[in-house]
């Protein structure tokens, strides 16, 4: 079946190709994703090595299943389209953004994923060496001054270098590939979301999560004034004292907020006006926060990762605590940040269950067929047709949430429904 790519002005040449590259990628996170378990900590930062320049497109296969008859639950409003919209190719309009994409790396780690996004995406990397050999380091390699307060402290070092010369949009992401913290519907992928993310909600909106789900994170992550120590969390318990240094002006002017909340994991975009609305004196100063407090690496990595939300709201909020919680609702992230349109929060809400039960079938097979729970007496041509049942159900079940992604990303593709589904007020274009 031919591929048909939405977004009129881009080529399907291209679109196919940048769809084959994903492919690899696509592959590549199930093997990374589904053979392991990933833990809810996103003090476990990866950091990988880089480019400073994007590369042309490369070929790979292209990955999807046919479509099969439309769930009944997702029928109404479809596009007339039955094509699939491969994972990576963009359902909006292209913009003529400059993007830069900031990512702390360690050296000798691999982020050759970043030579694969079109130059018509107009995203320039700015790759920051946190570990630098400086017998060995090459010239002009961006560095941080000091191997503190995991992402962060490159994140604002890039702020500091390049405040007079910032482009539209700043994207600052892990240099992983692949992160339990990434979308769940978009394979979990880097290149995916950036490939498929609506630029125009970013400078529409001034500052976008790349994370659309809500734990952990939301609705109230961190209660500020907690006297309890949770391990989990150990930001929660230093955070009222660590705000109070960070924001001295705004905490003279309204007090501390009680509640801070937003999806994890310090992944986001932001446009210009929202970072030039501090002055440059203040990023440096942040800056030396991270570095002056006796705080850990971790753990004054995890205040900062609840706190960006904060320091690029809108200056419309002029209260401490209307800023301090950002969770916008999943389906609306979800369909005008990424073009996955469901008609809803509950028929998303369903889908994620569907897909959840999936994945336990899945491990669930992966001990039945380890032998793992097994008797001695039990027999085993009875067990193996049990497994191949088991089979036959996960494909069903897993083909069954794809179509619905794709009818999904159908509806995405047409403005006029991404309109009606989010309102006006959180309608991109």
């Amino acid at each position: 079946m031919p591929v048909t790519i939405l977004a009129a002005t881009v080529s399907q040449v291209r679109a196919i190709v940048v769809t084959c590259v994903v492919t690899f990628f696509v592959l590549h996170a199930f093997f990374d994703i589904f053979g392991s378990t990933p833990e809810l900590d996103s003090s476990g930062i990866e950091f990988h090595s880089g480019t400073d320049r994007p590369a042309p497109s490369r070929p790979a296969e292209r990955v999807g299943s046919e479509p099969e008859d439309e769930p009944e639950q997702v029928n109404e409003g479809v596009p007339i389209s039955e094509d699939d919209i491969p994972h990576g190719i963009s359902v909006f309009m292209p913009d003529n953004f400059v993007k830069h994409l900031v990512l702390p790396r360690m050296s000798g780690e691999d982020v050759t994923w970043l030579t694969y996004f079109p130059e018509d995406l107009n995203i320039l990397t700015k790759t920051y060496l946190v570990d630098p050999d400086n017998g060995n380091t090459l010239p002009g390699t961006l560095t941080v001054p000091i191997n503190k307060g995991h992402e962060a402290q490159a994140y604002l070092t890039y702020i500091i270098d390049h405040y007079y010369d910032l482009p539209d949009i700043v994207i600052f992401t892990h240099a992983h590939s692949t992160a339990w913290h990434n979308n769940d519907l978009q394979l979990f992928s880097t290149p995916a979301m950036l490939l498929e993310m609506n630029y125009r909600r970013v400078v529409e909106h001034g500052y976008m999560n790349l994370r659309c789900h809500w734990k952990p994170g939301c609705p109230g992550w961190i209660k500020i004034n907690t006297t309890e120590y949770d391990d989990f969390k150990k930001e929660e318990f230093v955070m009222y004292r660590s705000f109070m240094e960070l924001f001295p002006e705004e905490v003279a002017r309204d007090g501390v907020p009680d509640i801070i909340g937003t999806p994890c994991c310090a992944q986001f975009a932001v446009s210009r006006p929202r970072i030039t609305q501090h002055a440059k004196e203040r990023y440096i100063s942040w800056r030396k926060w991270i570095t002056d407090t006796p705080l850990s690496d971790e753990v004054s990595g995890r205040v900062m990762e609840y706190l960006w939300h904060f320091i690029f709201a809108s200056p419309s909020l002029a209260r401490n605590a209307d800023k301090a919680v950002y969770c916008p609702a999943e389906h609306v992230c979800y369909c005008d940040g990424y073009g996955y349109c469901f008609g809803g929060a509950a028929k998303l809400q369903r889908l994620m269950e569907k897909r959840e039960k999936a994945q336990e079938l899945a491990e669930q097979l992966k001990a039945a067929e380890e032998g793992v729970g097994g008797k001695e007496d039990e027999d085993e041509e009875w067990r193996r047709e049990g497994i191949k049942q088991w089979k036959m159900e996960l494909k069903r079940m897993e083909g069954e949430c794809e179509r619905e992604v794709q009818y999904a990303r159908r509806r995405g593709s047409d403005a006029k429904m991404r309109r009606g589904e989010v309102g006006e007020s959180e309608f991109s274009g």
